[in-house]
């Protein structure tokens, strides 16, 4: 069976280095985006894309010496009809397009014990965040987490262990019926000004000006969420509020761990397809 791993960042080389120790697989890794690359390279059976969701028309982390990038149409095209795609959510035209290829799509989103693993991976990278910009680390800091989603919970378990104060913002009560910590409205100004460390996990702009204004001076915002992110990190410059930008915490802090977690994910739906 012939792997195509294209993109992303130091998880996929450990993802790459666990399928290879499978019998059968022969496994290629390249962030290259030559044409001479994509002409050479042979149909695939398997094409894995980096654990985000798909925007814009190229691949993450495909960049080549030359600074070209991988467009996804191109990629899909070294796909084997009857073959298989891993990766982030696409759009329903593009699902579409591979169905009549019969080529199966796996969104990697759609695996709970991945999103599950991935969460956990997040919490610890941001313990590191906060343990190296935090004055008392994390158990000396009073934690504002806002959202109550899969990294949320991990952050929370994490840091709560670990001695810290923390305060949840959700933007439905509704969902904190499993939250033990405190209820900190959406959101409290207050509970801002206390805040040492705001971690945000809501992938939508939920802290603007008007929160922005109530951040007290030391503290600082850590944004684990994706695009188009929950920070209004402009305005924060212009405050002089420091603003973190932690995307893909599991590949920077944990590539092994979460690469072998990617590739757990593809041997099960393997297995899954031949039963």
């Amino acid at each position: 069976m012939n792997i195509l791993i294209m993109g992303g960042d130091a998880r996929q080389i450990y993802c790459a280095g666990r399928l290879s120790l499978e019998p059968g697989f022969d496994v290629c890794r390249s962030a290259l985006g030559t044409e001479d690359f994509l002409g050479e390279t042979a149909p695939c059976d398997l094409l894995l894309l980096p654990y985000k969701p798909i925007q814009g028309e190229t691949i993450a982390g495909t960049s080549g010496e030359n600074g070209e990038e991988v467009y996804f149409k191109e990629a899909l095209s070294l796909v084997k009809d009857g073959g298989a795609v891993f990766a982030g959510k696409m759009d329903d035209e593009i699902i579409n397009s591979l169905e009549v290829r019969k080529i199966a799509v796996h969104n990697w989103f759609s695996d709970k014990a991945l999103t599950l693993e991935n969460a956990r991976l997040t919490a610890e990278g941001a313990s590191q965040i906060i343990t190296k910009n935090a004055p008392g680390g994390v158990s000396g800091s009073e934690i504002l987490i806002l959202g109550w989603g899969r990294v949320a919970k991990a952050c929370a378990g994490l840091f709560g262990r670990m001695g810290a104060d923390l305060s949840i913002a959700a933007r439905r009560r509704e969902t904190l019926t499993d939250c033990i910590y405190t209820y900190a409205g959406f959101i409290d100004p207050s509970k801002i000004s206390e805040a040492d460390v705001i971690v945000n996990t809501i992938p939508a702009q939920v802290f603007g000006e008007d929160e922005l204004k109530h951040v007290r001076k030391g503290a600082f915002i850590l944004e684990l969420a994706s695009k188009p992110y929950g920070i209004d990190f402009e305005k924060a410059r212009e405050l002089g509020i420091p603003a973190i930008l932690a995307s893909g915490v599991p590949g920077k802090y944990t590539p092994e761990e979460a690469g072998r977690a990617l590739a757990e994910s593809v041997l099960w739906h393997l297995k899954e397809g031949d039963e």
